[in-house]
């Protein structure tokens, strides 16, 4: 139900603009229309900075998933290998402190199409993968170890992979524009494809996946449909005559939907540049 409200709106949005556009022709000549209406096609390449909220599921905690690290270390067929790495009785020390993505690439296409000399209807198609790279902590009891500050402790590498399709539909609002170039605002509404692709820990050298659907089912993974909006500000520059560059800057407020339990709000960030021929 709220998908649909927001494509109708997405929707009513540019019909109005359309109508907009036609209600101008009636007082601009044939040619000054060419000039204005037209598509354009447009590569997208920049930077992704995404909310944190849903980072906390590729933590390992037993409040996330049953399959977590504790569950996959007591396995009879992973007890006697970490065993003989840590050659003690050991122990989870701590978990990841800060639960956190790193700054992902993101690429995707472009399409645009000119209403008028002030308002371009678009279409962005971005793809961007995520990555969680955190560590937690194993203490190791050691007999008679003579170490003052306790048990020693050791860092364990732990990873998360997630895919995220994204999809933009909005307007261009020119705020100033010449001959060669034109800075903009934008709205937009936003719809995105979240999934899972792994989530594991190395200890020597070896992976150990951390399920989050059911053991029987290793294939299954995590993810849904998301939806937003968001606005943003742009600066235009023509380099030739069929040939222009778009520094963008995007910041939406939308849902990551990674499962029942994780399906937050949050503001998310993007970064970068288009190549655009008309």
């Amino acid at each position: 139900m709220k998908f649909k409200c927001l494509l109708s709106f997405v929707l009513l949005f540019g019909l109005s603009l359309t109508n907009f556009a036609q209600d101008d022709y009636l007082y601009e000549d044939d040619e000054e229309l060419e000039d204005t209406v037209k598509f354009s096609f447009g590569i997208n390449f920049g930077a992704y900075f995404s909310n944190n909220k849903t980072a906390e599921i590729y933590s390992g905690r037993s409040e996330i998933t049953p399959f977590n690290i504790p569950f996959v270390l007591s396995q009879p067929f992973n007890q006697q290998t970490i065993r003989d790495y840590f050659r003690f009785d050991y122990y989870i020390a701590e978990y990841p402190i800060e639960t956190r993505y790193r700054t992902a690439s993101e690429i995707g296409g472009h399409i645009e199409y000119n209403l008028s000399k002030v308002i371009d209807l678009y279409l962005d198609v971005n793809i961007t993968q995520l990555k969680f790279e955190q560590f937690f902590t194993v203490g190791i009891i050691e007999p008679n170890n003579g170490r003052i500050d306790g048990d020693r402790l050791e860092q364990i590498p732990l990873f998360g992979e997630e895919n995220r399709f994204h999809l933009n539909l909005g307007a261009q609002f020119s705020i100033y524009h010449d001959e060669y170039s034109n800075f903009y605002f934008s709205l937009f509404g936003s719809l995105n494809n979240t999934q899972m692709r792994r989530n594991y820990f190395v200890i020597n050298n070896v992976e150990y996946e951390i399920f989050h659907v059911a053991l029987d089912r290793p294939n299954q993974r995590l993810g849904g449909i998301g939806y937003g909006g968001g606005t943003g500000l742009g600066f235009k520059y023509k380099i030739m005559d069929h040939l222009t560059t778009d520094f963008y800057y995007n910041l939406s407020y939308a849902q990551t939907n990674l499962s029942e339990a994780f399906q937050p709000f949050g503001f998310n960030h993007g970064l970068g540049i288009r190549i655009i021929w008309h």
